[in-house]
């Protein structure tokens, strides 16, 4: 395996290698969060055996990559979801991060990152219909039974309140990495910042990354730094 090759010229890293190019771009005093797909994982052959892929051997040594390109003026933090792949990226994102000299601490598992709560068979028949994107929309809308796809958005807000408040334990210029997966990015993105889902899909490794300014959010998302206003439920809690 050429991990230099594929690490500078796989099309599938073009998003890992952009955040990571602009997380200079934020204040050198923050403490910042980023929320991260985990690594390379193959395809199911039977889509109900999603949550027990692992990564392949291109995953973790592109998840070591990751962590040696990390900044290393930063004291990193990193949470995963239970589902084996995340935690298994964010153990290479440490190893190839204190490998390289930087300073990290792995924290281990946290639930908003998989348990959601909704019923995985219905999730199953929903996403042969429809893509994730429309899925997305149709839960947020209230499409589905309460029972089986509790509502969105009291979800991202508890969510939102456990990993946020995270940052108040942080050191300066901490840097806390929270693995997941796609559909949570995608939640995340459009309930915590008012981002609906487009077209775009959350490669392996992609993700978003942001800061809390005075009066604002700073935010990372598919390159571009972006200024949003912070939701009013978070202005409340503060």
């Amino acid at each position: 395996m050429n991990i230099e090759k594929i690490w500078e010229q796989a099309e599938w890293l073009v998003q890992a290698r952009n955040i990571l190019k602009n997380l200079n771009k934020f204040p050198k005093k923050s403490k910042l969060i980023l929320v991260l797909r985990h690594s390379h994982r193959n395809e199911p052959k039977i889509l109900k055996n999603l949550h027990k892929l692992r990564l392949t051997s291109q995953g973790h040594a592109m998840a070591k990559k990751f962590g040696e390109n990390l900044p290393k003026n930063r004291y990193i933090r990193l949470f995963h979801s239970r589902i084996w792949r995340c935690e298994e990226t964010a153990e290479d994102i440490h190893e190839g991060f204190k490998n390289s000299g930087g300073k990290s601490e792995l924290k281990g598992e946290l639930a908003p990152l998989y348990d959601i709560g909704i019923n995985y068979q219905s999730y199953l028949e929903q996403i042969k219909n429809h893509n994730l994107r429309e899925t997305l929309l149709r839960w947020a809308a209230g499409f589905y039974l309460p029972k089986e796809w509790p509502h969105l958005i009291p979800y991202c807000q508890k969510a939102a309140h456990l990993i946020w408040n995270q940052l108040k334990d942080a050191p300066e210029r901490g840097l806390d990495i929270y693995v997941t997966h796609d559909w949570h990015l995608m939640t995340f993105r459009f309930g915590w910042f008012g981002l609906p889902p487009d077209d775009r899909w959350v490669e392996y490794l992609g993700g978003l990354a942001f800061t809390f300014e005075e009066d604002h959010i700073l935010l990372l998302d598919y390159g571009k730094i972006k200024s949003i206003e912070f939701p009013h439920w978070w202005k409340n809690k503060k």
